[in-house]
């Protein structure tokens, strides 16, 4: 039998993880994923590709994750994955599709924990950050041009006075949204002020804690099919989200669940067009 390339989407919470990409002697996803496949099911000859290498502390719903084997069977590979990991859809990719070069957009949320901040100077202040831009300056120590396309900015108030911020580009880079909410935070609190534009602010940057990150989607449009198995392990997973009970775990808990939701509707009607378009 040869093999075949899945397009897996995966869930997981980045609280224990340092980031998704592996890391020597470092707990991380694909670590996680790779030791599985590897050692527990699939034989030692593993090639993997995903969407969005996301950073330490930082969480996704729907990561899309392409492995190379002859078969998969999901409900197996959820019972060898921690309890914080899961695999809640997956189908047969074409040959060619690979992650991280294919994917159309990946889409984040932040939420921000802070109250008594000017929305209406964070819209504005966004609106300068879409398009094509070289991001460079709002990067994590990378030295050369970060060319980005961001397609739409949304900033939302939520219970409590807090505030959700989504972002959805082609790609980005590694500190660049959490960057980008420090500094547009700190517009809507008055401490950044007096800019005609976000690019004419050269000034440090603190990175917003990665607890507060989650990848929502990374898309392309494939016909998924739904594992019941890794949909009730997602579910189970974001329910573990209640350190302390406090309201930030409650809304990061609440704002996860609903998302997800949310994507998996959007995928299985997805799905379901792309098997009427084809038959």
């Amino acid at each position: 039998m040869e093999e075949e390339n899945y397009a897996l989407k995966v869930f997981y919470l980045g609280f224990k993880y340092n980031g998704f990409a592996t890391q020597k002697d470092k707990p991380t996803i694909e670590g996680v994923l790779r030791n599985i496949f590897r050692n527990k099911i699939y034989g030692n000859r593993i090639h993997i590709t995903y969407a969005s290498r996301t950073d330490k502390g930082v969480h996704a719903i729907g990561q899309t994750v392409t492995i190379n084997v002859k078969d998969i069977n999901v409900d197996e590979v959820n019972t060898e994955l921690p309890e914080d990991i899961a695999i809640w859809a997956y189908c047969k990719a074409p040959k060619y599709f690979d992650a991280r070069r294919c994917t159309i957009y990946r889409h984040y949320k932040y939420i921000v924990f802070k109250r008594d901040l000017d929305l209406e100077k964070m819209k504005n202040a966004s609106k300068d950050l879409l398009g094509i831009h070289n991001f460079k300056r709002f990067c994590y120590k990378i030295k050369g041009p970060v060319i980005r396309r961001i397609y739409y900015i949304k900033i939302d108030k939520i219970e409590n006075g807090y505030l959700t911020l989504e972002f959805i580009g082609s790609k980005f880079a590694r500190g660049l949204i959490r960057n980008l909410v420090d500094l547009l935070t700190r517009i809507g609190s008055g401490e950044i002020k007096n800019l005609n534009s976000v690019w004419e602010y050269s000034g440090p940057l603190c990175m917003a804690p990665p607890e507060n990150l989650y990848l929502i989607d990374a898309y392309y449009p494939l016909k998924y099919m739904i594992s019941d198995s890794g949909v009730e392990k997602v579910i189970k997973a974001i329910h573990m989200i209640n350190e302390g009970e406090s309201d930030e775990r409650k809304i990061l808990r609440k704002h996860m669940l609903k998302d997800f939701w949310k994507i998996m509707s959007d995928l299985r009607e997805l799905s379901l067009k792309l098997h009427s378009t084809l038959h």
